[in-house]
């Protein structure tokens, strides 16, 4: 097929529907992260160009979700989800280096590192149990005995993972999201 036809032809036209499902959820990269996969959501793929669109219901939700879930697991952060986490909380990267003590240029190579340090994840992740509207996340920084706890448990050790969101219908509105091992995602 020459370029000039994948310029001029019609996604919509070409497009072929999907509902992903546990065995073969859809990648959501429209996140920023690498890792989140979605489950229950119909999905797109144009035939000629391989481009892909979805329907993400609730998508407000579901991204408040994966900020939970990456605040609370015990893994250490990546730079990917210190920059989701930015974003979610509406801060400039600017902003945010003055909240976390650190240089702009210092800043820009925290989000595109592979891990952070163990005082500056726990810094971030408080940063944004503060400054979020989640209510969940804030009640837990009201009983001293569940922050310590909480700041005990980050850094545990383990495979990467990967962030599942399963749409549990349209009934109940709501996505449940929880980290998983890597291989159990793609």
């Amino acid at each position: 097929m020459n370029i000039a036809t994948l310029h001029e032809h019609d996604c919509e036209e070409h497009s072929e529907e999907f509902t992903s499902t546990a065995e073969k959820p859809y990648h959501y990269v429209g996140s920023g992260l690498g890792n989140v996969y979605l489950v229950g959501v119909k999905y797109w793929i144009c035939s000629v160009c391989e481009k892909q669109s979805a329907i993400i219901p609730q998508l407000n939700q579901l991204l408040a979700s994966i900020a939970r879930t990456i605040v609370e697991k015990s893994s250490p952060l990546r730079g990917e989800q210190v920059r989701f986490l930015r974003k979610r909380l509406a801060k400039r990267s600017k902003e945010f280096s003055a909240l976390v003590g650190v240089t702009p240029e210092r800043y820009s190579s925290i989000e595109k590192s592979e891990q952070l340090s163990e005082g500056r994840d726990k810094l971030v992740r408080f940063i944004y149990r503060v400054f979020s509207r989640d209510r969940k996340l804030k009640e837990a920084l009201v009983h001293t005995d569940q922050i310590e706890q909480w700041l005990l448990s980050l850094h545990g050790r383990g495979a990467r993972e990967c962030i599942r969101g399963t749409w549990l219908g349209a009934r109940s509105k709501r996505w449940r999201v929880e980290q998983t091992p890597l291989p159990a995602c793609a």
